[in-house]
């Protein structure tokens, strides 16, 4: 089994240790998971997602060289936008890291998991935005690997319908499912939108046109940020994606994708 998001106390919103996330991934059977810690520059709200990667380094191989049984990757979730692309570009090429999550997390100038957005917007209007903004952030950006969890507001809507579903939002969603497979970006399958919402982060029907469309390079993480949480849902969705029609799930070596059969983690 794998699992290709997953954090730690590195970061800000995470109070748990590398020990006990690996230590957790160990008992739930996984063979190798990737850490992700964040890195959102000028990110409003209090806590500070930047990384000190000289400490990251130094505890990852630690946690590594323990855990040999296992295949640890490093990696980073990096926050999208054109404000700061150029800056998380030049920080991440100064790093030797396995793996690169984009991720859009700002619309209209806030994180929506705070309730600013929420008073001042509808919600048909924060996800149009999202998406906007998340098309162009893939456009302008080319320092990641994978787009991450493709409808990750629905996660804090305050509304009860709070899913991005494909069929409201077809032309927005296809413009940025377009965008990956030419740029030769993957897409994230994120199972936490199962414990917020009613699916995962995209909705099938958007993991099945991204596979239409020629999409190949796909990855599946929990996005955890507490050991109970490492690994949810993963052996269902690698299920869905065999369902939908893909062969392999990926993994990522130095910033190459690295194609895993699914039937051999199933």
């Amino acid at each position: 089994m794998i699992d290709y998001h997953i954090h730690s106390d590195i970061s800000s919103d995470c109070g748990v240790s590398m020990r006990r996330m690996a230590a957790s991934a160990r008992e739930k059977g996984f063979k190798e998971i990737c850490f992700t810690e964040h890195i959102d520059l000028d990110l409003p709200g209090e806590m500070d997602f930047t990384v000190d990667f000289n400490v990251y380094r130094k505890r990852f191989n630690a946690i590594k060289n323990e855990y040999a049984d296992m295949n640890l990757r490093m990696g980073v979730e990096a926050g999208l936008g054109r404000q700061t692309k150029d800056k998380v570009a030049d920080l991440l090429d100064k790093q030797e890291l396995d793996y690169v999550i984009g991720s859009q997390h700002i619309i209209f100038g806030h994180d929506p998991f705070y309730k600013g957005v929420w008073e001042q917007y509808s919600q048909r209007q924060v996800y149009d935005e999202y998406l906007r903004t998340s098309i162009e952030s893939v456009k302008e950006c080319d320092f990641f690997d994978v787009f991450g969890h493709l409808g990750y507001i629905a996660k804090f809507c305050p509304f009860d319908d709070k899913l991005m579903r494909y069929r409201d939002y077809t032309d927005a969603i296809d413009t940025l499912l377009i965008s990956l497979v030419h740029k030769g970006k993957g897409l994230e399958v994120n199972t936490n939108g199962l414990f917020m919402t009613p699916d995962t982060m995209p909705e099938r029907p958007v993991i099945k046109r991204f596979f239409e469309l020629g999409g190949e390079i796909v990855t599946i993480g929990s996005d955890a940020h507490y050991e109970n949480v490492v690994g949810h849902a993963v052996h269902e969705t690698l299920g869905t994606l065999k369902d939908i029609g893909f062969k392999y799930v990926c993994a990522f070596d130095g910033r190459r994708p690295r194609f895993i059969t699914i039937d051999s983690l199933l």
